[in-house]
């Protein structure tokens, strides 16, 4: 067992790193390769056509700005995006920031981090790095890039300069667990200057340390308001908690003690049971012990997160994987004492530490194991959307050039804008648009009758030809049945009689394969 565990600390947890630059050349050349070829056959999904439509509204700035607040997430992804697009002028750009990004996070992994190369690999082979930070273009991964900026940054600017402050403000504006990951980073920040001083002399008094940090702190500060007045109150309130039916004060609880069983478990796939992700994820930290500092800042984002999760809003992977490369950050900035030869002989000051390495190591086995299976995916030729197939449909068929499209559910239309310049059309708002409000305010219920009577109203105010997209296939629903479109949310039936008033009116021109998420539908176009 001891054999073992040394061979793991001498491939993974090497205090020193070789410089030379040709193997690193060939990590970052292969990474490229892999997310390339992820890349040329993603296709984009709804979240992610979203935050282009949103940042590409208003006549300006200040008027998209506007329109963003209370979509739930701060501004600087979609400054990126509308910048990216006033200068190439394409929606391309989405992918290609999200690109940058990653490229721009895996080269500071790959050439600036004290982790040997094995470890290395395996952070740029998981799945955040590989797939969901990098393939997937959402405000994520900007999250990993400032989180690894400041650990790259962190030794030579702790004591001066305003650099991690401004560094925290813009990791604060990237989403809402970034903007909690702020707080936890200075709050290491802080218990690692004191701990600093208290070991140079004896006592405890105010220094110019001190007062850098509190500066930095009041910027760090500023960027977490300006996300939360952002942020706040979201309209998109279908994705907030119900707790009509359940207690916050007992949800809340059993996520300090068991953080596996919330949006953290999405870390590994959700194929361990809570309490076995639970004590991975605590595990993880204990290889921090021999920075104390790092520990405690560690484990306040891991509860702080946890607690988020099970009493603000759900998650999924992108959330967790927050707090995961918030905890690598934390790794990177220790590395010295974590990985140095312990001169205390008690048990304990030896045994935590290495569980801690296990524990780390296990976590990234599962991010690289699911990394690869992201690439299986993309040679499966399984797709997140099939909105590409319907731009390629649409394009083969002049009579559909200006068709108008409306769908059911309607958020099958938001990722349409990417491949398609038809009007969409929002059934349950009664407008033109693809940006669908997630309120559980106003048209809740909806039914197949009323979707061919919207389509014939259409067809008749526009004069253009009016294609519906329905997730229901009609040959295998049950009629009557209430379908829900979300929990606490929307519902969609079809009666029997609705069923054959819609297949007479109407005919079926296409049925697509399934995909990864819920955007596959039948095509129909109205007779």
């Amino acid at each position: 067992m001891r054999r073992s565990l040394q061979i793991l600390d001498d491939w993974f947890f090497a205090p020193k790193r070789d410089r030379r630059s040709w193997p690193d050349l060939l990590l970052l050349a292969g990474w490229i390769a892999l997310a390339g070829f992820q890349i040329a056959r993603h296709v984009m999904w709804r979240d992610e056509v979203r935050a282009l439509t949103i940042a590409l509204n208003g006549d300006n700035v200040i008027a998209m700005l506007r329109g963003l607040h209370g979509e739930g997430h701060p501004a600087l992804w979609y400054l990126l995006l509308r910048g990216a697009h006033a200068v190439f002028g394409r929606v391309e750009v989405l992918p290609g920031v999200a690109f940058v990004v990653g490229l721009l996070t895996v080269a500071l992994l790959i050439f600036r981090s004290p982790f040997p190369r094995p470890l290395v690999l395996l952070l740029i082979t998981s799945h955040a790095l590989l797939f969901e930070y990098v393939v997937m273009a959402r405000n994520y991964g900007i999250s990993a890039l400032f989180l690894f900026a400041i650990a790259a940054c962190y030794p030579a600017h702790r004591d001066r300069g305003l650099l991690l402050g401004a560094l925290s403000f813009l990791l604060a504006n990237t989403n809402v667990v970034g903007a909690i990951m702020v707080g936890a980073f200075l709050l290491f920040w802080l218990l690692d200057l004191l701990e600093t001083q208290l070991a140079n002399q004896p006592g405890w008094r105010w220094s110019p340390q001190l007062t850098n940090f509190a500066i930095n702190a009041i910027i760090a500060t500023i960027g977490v308001v300006i996300c939360a007045v952002t942020m706040l109150p979201t309209y998109n309130d279908a994705a907030a908690r119900d707790w009509s039916h359940a207690s916050p004060l007992a949800a809340a609880t059993l996520s300090l003690v068991n953080p596996g069983a919330t949006s953290l478990g999405a870390l590994f796939a959700n194929l361990l049971p809570g309490i076995a992700g639970s004590v991975l994820l605590f595990g993880a930290t204990l290889g921090l012990l021999p920075r104390r500092p790092a520990f405690l800042a560690a484990i306040a984002a891991l509860l702080l997160t946890s607690l988020f999760f099970a009493v603000a809003a759900n998650g999924a992977y992108r959330h967790a994987a927050v707090w995961l490369c918030f905890l690598i950050t934390l790794y990177w900035i220790g590395w010295g004492r974590i990985t140095a030869t312990s001169a205390s002989r008690a048990w304990h000051d030896r045994l935590l530490p290495a569980i801690g390495r296990v524990s780390v190591l296990l976590v990234l086995a599962i991010q690289s194991a699911a990394g690869i299976n992201d690439l299986r995916s993309a040679a499966r030729g399984i797709v997140a959307s099939r909105s590409a197939d319907l731009g390629r449909l649409i394009a083969s068929r002049p009579d559909l050039a200006n068709a108008v499209i409306l769908s059911e559910p309607e958020y099958l239309v938001e990722a349409l804008p990417y491949y398609v310049k038809n009007p969409l059309y929002l059934a349950r708002d009664r407008k033109f648009g693809s940006v669908v409000i997630f309120s559980r305010k106003g048209r809740m219920d909806s039914d197949l009758g009323e979707t061919l009577r919207l389509a014939r109203k259409l067809r008749e105010t526009s004069g253009a030809p009016v294609l519906i997209l329905l997730a229901y296939r009609l040959d295998e629903i049950t009629p009557d049945r209430i379908y829900d479109e979300g929990k606490n949310w929307r519902t969609f039936r079809a009666s029997a009689a609705e069923i054959s008033d819609f297949r007479a009116a109407t005919t079926l021109i296409r049925r697509f394969d399934p995909a990864k998420t819920d955007e596959s539908f039948d095509v129909y176009l109205l007779n």
